[in-house]
């Protein structure tokens, strides 16, 4: 019998400081190794054969399997891998895949990432914020095409936070449990806390999102110099003070542990490529996940294991990326991760998560590998999923958004609510997506299917607050 959480100290702030010096050092240690070709191939094949499927890999291992990305890129080993990675998903989620889609809020946003189009110095985009009446059009839309996993996103808006989000929460989970009862609904939004967290919970809110960019904290403090991000809020959804610029550093990497204690579901992930040393973020996002599950136990969910890349931004005139020296090659790599991330967890201890911004090929050579959750239909702007039902630029109904900042609303077009975005993404429909599923062998699934029945059925007595 798992211990009662309320007798579960929180983990100590120093490990959370120390996740990403650990593991780089870790992952150096491993080079002089890694660039014997003969000593590697053998400790391939040991790790690979050695794997316990119910601890996953050491530290030491999963950075062996690491210097398969960049120092010692053996297309044999590789492929081992992911062969490995691969029979390990059929036999924990056989020939399946679940979807989720993400329906963004807010393109407010109060921090100044540098490697974000949302960004708050970026004058030149359309900011949208949308009413509860919009959030329930789109679901209604959305649900019909299958998805069993709906993710509320937006930018740093805390007004939407403090005003909106349990309303926007609870019009979602009600319109589309109409259609699929055993949909769920997550949220990737500022990091808030427990009690927050839990009040979500009685709404409708069954997990909780955060990437946090990356583990590194001077990389991470270099890239976002000011606002929530970079400072965090309070339990009152408050900006913290500006002299400390840990806060925002810890509070995200809080985040996790935050919704485990509220008995939600949680996705961590760092952003491929962010780092010059991306293998040791990688492996941080591994550390950070495995000492989650060593210290919560069966409190622990499976664990959304997220892979967002840093791509180019849409807003060209304001894309820092060429100047920051990107030089990491994420999709001649993505499904190679997907792989390292899924035998360095435990059997059913993770769903890794491929998205929208790899091309739909790759996407997909990562589900049939490694992931069983994935993002299809992915539009980055607030109502897009009703704008894109209208082929001609025109005003947008303005019961479907609050107000704008630097447009007047008689002036919003289409194609100014869909440029602006965070990323690129690659568009595809969902019927297509499903299309190539069914075609590589994989039926769709909800999401829920994966999840502990008594995870499910737990979910649902703890929903308190009913749908109007």
């Amino acid at each position: 019998m798992s211990t009662p959480m309320s007798q579960i100290n929180h983990i100590d702030e120093s490990f959370y400081f120390s996740i990403f010096s650990s593991a780089k050092e870790i992952f150096l240690s491993q080079k002089e190794m890694a660039s014997n070709a003969a000593l590697l191939g053998g400790k391939v094949d040991q790790i690979l054969e050695n794997r316990d499927p119910k601890k996953g890999l050491s530290a030491e291992d999963a950075a062996t399997l690491l210097h398969l990305v960049r120092t010692s890129p053996d297309e044999t080993l590789r492929n081992k891998v992911m062969a490995a990675a691969k029979a390990q998903r059929e036999r924990t989620f056989g020939h399946t895949v679940a979807t989720m889609v993400p329906i963004e809020v807010s393109s407010f946003c109060a921090s100044t990432c540098k490697f974000c189009g949302w960004r708050a110095d970026n004058k030149d985009m359309a900011r949208l914020s949308i009413t509860t009446e919009a959030i329930r059009q789109q679901a209604k839309i959305l649900a019909t095409k299958g998805f069993s996993h709906f993710e509320i996103a937006g930018g740093d808006d805390l007004k939407l936070l403090k005003e909106s989000l349990p309303d926007l929460v609870n019009a979602l989970k009600t319109e589309v449990s109409k259609v699929n009862p055993a949909s769920r609904v997550s949220i990737c939004l500022v990091p808030m806390y427990e009690k927050n967290y839990s009040d979500l919970k009685k709404v409708g809110l069954d997990c909780v999102l955060t990437w946090q960019e990356t583990y590194d904290e001077d990389l991470y403090n270099y890239h976002i110099p000011s606002g929530p991000k970079a400072w965090g809020v309070d339990e009152n959804l408050k900006l913290q003070k500006k002299s400390d610029k840990s806060i925002g550093f810890l509070h995200r990497l809080q985040s996790q542990e935050f919704s485990i204690r509220a008995g939600l579901q949680a996705g961590l992930g760092a952003m491929i490529g962010l780092s010059p040393t991306t293998e040791a973020d990688i492996l941080s996002v591994v550390m950070h996940g495995q000492k989650l599950l060593s210290h919560y136990g069966d409190h622990v969910q499976p664990m959304i294991i997220g892979m967002p890349a840093w791509n180019a931004i849409m807003t060209e005139e304001t894309d820092q990326r060429i100047e920051e020296g990107f030089d990491f090659d994420t999709e001649n790599n993505f499904e190679l991760l997907s792989a390292f991330y899924l035998l360095a967890f435990p059997d059913k201890q993770a769903w890794v998560f491929s998205n929208g911004r790899v091309a739909p090929e790759i996407q997909q050579a990562c589900i049939t590998t490694a992931a069983c959750f994935t993002s299809t239909q992915v539009e980055i702007a607030p109502v897009a999923y009703l704008v894109g039902l209208n082929d001609a630029d025109a005003q947008v109904d303005v019961v479907n958004f609050q107000r704008t900042h630097g447009f007047n609303e008689e002036d919003i077009t289409k194609k100014e609510i869909l440029d602006g975005e965070q990323f690129k993404h690659y568009y595809e429909l969902h019927e297509s997506f499903v299309e190539m599923f069914v075609d590589n062998g994989l039926d769709v699934v909800n999401d829920s299917s994966y999840l502990p029945a008594a995870t499910v059925s737990q979910s649902q007595e703890d929903r308190i607050a009913e749908p109007a």
